[in-house]
């Protein structure tokens, strides 16, 4: 690191396969032998096996160096110099066990994927010593609304100052370029045409969980996917139907309601052999508005509104947080329905939704 002053936060994104597990290492290594007395280094990840990935290959530099393996105490996750008191320790990201560190230098691996909470939890830790430098590296999450390394980019971005470092390689801003382009390829990867050739895009290209996946790994570029589905595309397009439900129709009205931090929903279904349902209603939070409250008011005219247009046989719907309303509903003669969640009930249910929907026995209107 040779910003001076040295930061506080430094953050590093970069295509995988270009080296950065290696120069984290040596990173580690020369801040343990030449900080001075009481250097603390730490390498975390969102599990043991990921934190392990830069602290063994540091081992592997000690142990193949006898200079080096003369100055230090080697263990299986833990490194320490007697003559300075300096230790370098692999260890997981979990808050409990990163509570009350002291280090001069700590290295986040996958940041993108590391709970908020835990990197809370580091850069608490520091203002311990006049210098220490919490680094994050990694590549963009599936989910852009989560994140640390998101935000890291965004503050950088927005603040310019210089308790922050943040340093790119990406092709964002050319996801509608093919995922082998070379001109995104070099953007991303620094190493391309040293040690990485294009024979390796290919193989990650075809091997890719998705195509989504790929580009976020290897191009570094912000996109947004279900990685795991529910049901495919294909499943899910082959139930799709024109025409919405007509007036005075038996229906079913379902009722999934939050109140702050969820959206909340109203799905309709037709009483039928194959029924046909459609979204009668949707209320979700805006991004970043943490004063946002579900309109109740709403949500209840629009189950008012609905018994106006069709025969409600049923509104189902979970009681957490929602029984008062459920109960003045009722009370004006719409018929509530208790469906409280439990693991055996969720799982029944969603067992038979799946088969219902890969075997065609429902429709739907798209919206």
């Amino acid at each position: 690191m040779d910003a001076s002053p040295r930061p506080r936060l430094a953050g590093w994104m970069i295509g995988r396969g270009n080296g950065k597990s290696t120069l984290m290492a040596m990173w580690a290594l020369y801040e343990l032998f030449t900080y001075g007395q009481g250097a603390s280094i730490v390498v975390c990840a969102r599990n043991q096996k990921q934190a392990s990935i830069i602290f063994d290959t540091a081992r592997a530099f000690v142990q193949f160096s006898p200079e080096l393996a003369a100055r230090v105490q080697v263990a299986k996750e833990r490194m320490f110099i007697p003559a300075t008191f300096s230790s370098f320790d692999c260890l997981p990201a979990e808050p409990q066990s990163l509570e009350g560190l002291d280090f001069s230098l700590c290295i986040v691996d996958e940041i993108g994927v590391t709970p908020k909470e835990t990197v809370d939890v580091l850069m608490l830790a520091q203002g311990k010593r006049p210098t220490s430098t919490l680094v994050g590296i990694g590549t963009p999450p599936a989910d852009l609304t989560e994140g640390v390394l998101n935000d890291w980019r965004n503050l950088a971005r927005d603040t310019g100052d210089q308790f922050i470092t943040w340093r790119e390689y990406s092709a964002d801003g050319f996801q509608d370029h093919s995922p082998l382009c070379e001109h995104c390829i070099k953007l991303a990867n620094p190493a391309y045409g040293d040690f990485l050739a294009m024979d390796s895009f290919v193989t990650a290209a075809k091997l890719a969980t998705s195509e989504a996946a790929y580009r976020r790994a290897k191009l570094c570029q912000f996109i947004e996917s279900n990685e795991h589905p529910f049901l495919t595309t294909d499943t899910w397009n082959g139930l799709e139907q024109a025409g919405g439900i007509p007036d005075g129709a038996d229906v079913v009205i379902a009722l999934d309601g939050s109140l702050s931090e969820d959206s909340t929903a109203l799905v309709i279904g037709t009483i039928a052999d194959k029924p046909h349902f459609d979204t009668l209603g949707v209320w979700e939070k805006p991004k970043g508005d943490d004063e946002w409250r579900v309109p109740v008011a709403e949500v209840e005219q629009a189950i008012r509104d609905a018994a106006k247009r069709y025969r409600v046989r049923e509104v189902p719907y979970d009681p957490y947080l929602w029984t008062g309303q459920a109960q003045g509903l009722a009370a004006e003669g719409l018929p509530m329905v208790e469906f409280r969640q439990s693991p055996q009930r969720q799982t029944a249910a969603t067992n038979g939704l799946f088969s219902d929907a890969v075997n065609g026995r429902f429709t739907a209107l798209h919206r």
